[in-house]
């Protein structure tokens, strides 16, 4: 059985993003305008999400932010 301390890895990642910023570089790239159920912020999550498959693109990640 394992037990968790603190926040999993994905929560800690969500927590680095800014999504107020990020929305309002989307809204300035219009990003956006042709979609309209999955939004950038969306679409950014669920990269996010595949990133700890691979722990070098964790750390290019972490450099990039």
């Amino acid at each position: 059985m394992l037990f968790f301390f603190g926040q999993p890895i994905f929560s800690q990642m969500l927590s680095l993003l800014n999504k107020s910023k990020i929305t309002t570089r989307a809204l300035a790239h219009k990003s956006n305008h042709y979609c309209k159920r999955f939004s950038t912020f969306q679409h950014l999550i669920t990269m996010v999400y595949g990133l700890p498959q691979n722990a070098i693109h964790c750390v290019n990640c972490a450099e990039a932010l």
